[in-house]
């Protein structure tokens, strides 16, 4: 071949002969992408593909690990006010008891429901973010979670000490945006069953 000459082996012209086995794929992956969106109107679902970057395992780890840390503290100030033997897990009005997710679950929360983006502030990657439960009334589960940054997380929880609850310091429109999102989740979790 290399007496011949390696341009007389191409497919096409002035394109290296290595490249070659990736042209394949390129059509079959547009013809997949073309086939979900018509699959997607058919059944009456919103088309929205993944515009958001991956986050690597480390990352969602820590934020799993975070998250269940914060709620272990929480469960520990708070347990000493259950009497003993009770199985009731709400105390001063605000749940007690095991984180509802597992580090998967961790992924579709920041890449599929909230895009890696704040759900209060709208800050993307590049800040420090957090789960924090929206209500504390409920259990830390998919449909109970936002993404938040570092400040509003702060200020979120600073409004819970101060008011009683945090969301009574989120402005109406943010609020309603989340909770939104949060009806999403609670949809998505109706359609795999």
């Amino acid at each position: 071949q290399k007496e011949e000459g390696m341009h007389n082996f191409g497919a096409v012209d002035n394109m290296r002969v290595r490249v070659l086995p990736v042209l394949g794929t390129m059509p079959a992956i547009m013809g997949q992408a073309l086939a979900a969106m018509a699959l997607c109107e058919l059944g009456g679902k919103p088309f929205s593909p993944v515009g958001a970057e991956r986050v690597g395992r480390n990352v969602r780890h820590k934020l799993y690990q975070h998250l269940k840390s914060r709620e272990k503290k929480l469960e520990d100030s708070l347990k000493p006010s259950l009497r003993e033997g009770s199985t009731n897990y709400t105390t001063e009005g605000i749940y007690i008891g095991p984180v509802q997710i597992d580090p998967d679950d961790v992924e579709y929360l920041m890449s599929e429901l909230w895009k890696n983006k704040c759900g209060v502030s709208g800050e993307r990657l590049g800040t420090v973010l957090e789960l924090h439960r929206w209500d504390k009334c409920r259990p830390a589960s998919p449909s109970n979670l936002v993404l938040m940054a570092v400040k509003a997380a702060q200020k979120f929880e600073k409004d819970f000490e101060e008011l009683g609850d945090g969301r009574k310091g989120v402005d109406a429109e943010v609020k309603r945006r989340v909770e939104a999102r949060l009806a999403m989740c609670v949809l998505d979790a109706e359609d795999d069953y």
